[in-house]
């Protein structure tokens, strides 16, 4: 992997990152997360980013039922978005 990929999948996980508190501290209601993972997903660094290691998170999140939630919705938004947009993805 370069650099520049590197650094670019590296803010994709930040941004990832900061949802995920931002979830477990309470401040995405509930019926939000489906609508900020598809934000998230809307972009094409987040879908590579999870492309690439979005099965490693998942296996993180096994057993903890609000980590599995959210690894969900990411993994519905990607899988949503790849739909939408077959030749981006």
């Amino acid at each position: 992997m370069d650099v520049q990929e590197y650094m670019q999948l590296l803010k994709a996980n930040q941004l990832i990152c900061t949802l995920s508190l931002r979830e477990r501290l309470g401040f995405v209601r509930d019926g939000q997360l489906p609508f900020f993972a598809s934000m998230v997903m809307n972009s094409d660094v987040c879908r590579r980013y999870w492309a690439r290691f979005g099965d490693l998170r998942a296996q993180e999140a096994e057993g903890d039922e609000r980590a599995e939630r959210f690894t969900d919705a990411l993994n519905r938004a990607a899988h949503a978005h790849s739909h939408e947009h077959p030749a981006a993805a």
